[in-house]
């Protein structure tokens, strides 16, 4: 397991933050700049701006193209990607530690003397319409799309991450080019390497990138449009009309933060409802009642808020049942504490997972940027597997009756109309559904 030892942190003068953690056992290096900015921060002229700028950071800059980026690194097998989040930004590159100049040199590149060309743009434009179109014909995506859109509503966390087909139509170069001034600033960006490589050697790589000198210029007014608000979980019952198979149905409730101290507490509620083939939730819905083959829970922290959701996909007539079985599994979580012996197996559970992917240089380096980017500081993982051991039966009840509150909890569903019978049934329960406009 890693120790402070293993671990190190600089910031430097214009507040870029450099974290590494050395795993002299490996031959690969992961690296990652990861971007304090995501759809949160887009105003209602900006949707899908994050998501577009993350794809044309890849499309050249002014010394390389966007085919010699790729080649660059396929050269020497490695992998460069990204992805955009609701309220972070990461570009990262996986490589032998022989190619630690590369890689660090490809990632200054792209983030100093990106060139953002037109032809390029219009290309990609294309790109994400087609993404845009895979999420719209992935019932199981476009539900939870629609879930944050209504617990979020008028909140940038409830945006869609690609954006809309009208919003990308319309991004121009500028829009992209304004929204990087604004965001990609140094002292909102952590650069996090992990694998067989000593702090200092990146330091000391990294010091251009650290000057005050060399980022694109903001202005104070930028910066302003940059600060947000937390946002509000608002319940509802919602039914988007589509001619799938199934319905497919997400119940949830506001989550808790990634820096609440009760966050182990679900983590483990969340195991134990429904992170695996012995969950409670795949018991009892697809093991003992066959209504669906997929059914899981999931956690979504945020810096401010949180989201707790469950997912499950069902035919029609089933929809009620599957509705009720989830209530009554959160329900038994308020009720009645987990016997000591039960807790063991789900804190194990955690454990296993978290130590298993510990072996991952990528993991390890994701896990050093979030822990920096959410609480500030470094945690190592004996650290949270002590936090996880810590938990107790009545803390898990108490943030159950915390958590799963029957006034305050949000159903989407997609799939083909109910009947005006099946919506009698819901009416006492979750309310007359509002239908949303395909």
């Amino acid at each position: 397991m890693p120790s402070n030892s293993k671990f190190k942190k600089t910031v430097f003068e214009n507040g870029l933050t450099l974290v590494t953690e050395r795993q002299s056992e490996f031959r690969s290096l992961s690296m990652g700049v990861w971007v304090k900015t995501g759809t949160r921060h887009e105003n209602v002229n900006e949707w899908g701006v994050s998501h577009f700028l993350e794809h044309m950071l890849f499309k050249g800059t002014q010394n390389r193209s966007a085919l010699q980026i790729a080649r660059e690194v396929d050269q020497v097998g490695g992998e460069f990607n990204a992805f955009t989040a609701r309220d972070h930004t990461c570009f990262h590159l996986l490589l032998l530690d022989r190619d630690c100049d590369l890689g660090l040199d490809i990632l200054t590149d792209v983030l100093l003397n990106s060139e953002f060309r037109k032809d390029e743009l219009e290309r990609e434009r294309r790109v994400i319409f087609q993404e845009v179109s895979m999420v719209q014909e992935s019932p199981e995506e476009l539900v939870h799309d629609l879930f944050f859109a209504g617990v979020y509503r008028g909140h940038g966390l409830g945006l869609p991450i690609l954006g809309t087909p009208e919003s990308i139509q319309k991004m121009q170069r500028k829009d992209l080019i304004r929204f990087f001034r604004r965001n990609y600033r140094p002292d909102q960006l952590v650069v996090a390497v992990a694998g067989n490589i000593e702090h200092e050697t990146i330091r000391k790589k990294l010091n251009r990138m650290g000057r005050k000198t060399g980022w694109p210029p903001t202005s104070l007014r930028d910066l302003e449009a940059s600060v947000f608000l937390p946002p509000t979980f608002q319940s509802g019952f919602e039914w988007m009309v589509k001619p799938t198979e199934q319905v497919h149905l997400v119940w949830g409730v506001e989550g808790l933060s990634y820096s609440s101290p009760d966050r182990f507490a679900a983590f483990l509620l969340n195991v134990y409802l429904g992170g695996g083939m012995s969950s409670s939730l795949f018991q009892e819905i697809r093991e003992k009642k066959g209504l669906a083959y997929s059914v899981y829970s999931s956690l979504c922290p945020f810096v401010d808020s949180g989201v707790f959701n469950i997912y499950a996909a069902t035919a029609l007539p089933q929809v009620p049942l599957c509705l009720q079985l989830i209530e009554r599994c959160v329900e038994q979580m308020k009720d009645k504490a987990l016997s000591r012996k039960e807790l063991k197996v789900i804190q194990d559970n955690l454990k296993g997972t978290i130590l298993l992917s510990s072996d991952s240089v990528e993991a390890r380096m994701s896990s050093i940027a979030k822990n920096e980017i959410f609480l500030g500081k470094y945690v190592s993982i004996q650290e949270v597997c002590d936090q996880i051991d810590a938990v107790k039966p009545e803390d898990l009840k108490r943030v159950a009756r915390q958590l799963f509150r029957s006034d305050r909890r949000s159903v989407v569903a997609l799939g083909p109309r109910p009947s005006a019978a099946m919506i009698t049934k819901f009416k006492n329960r979750f309310g007359v559904p509002r239908f949303l406009r395909n």
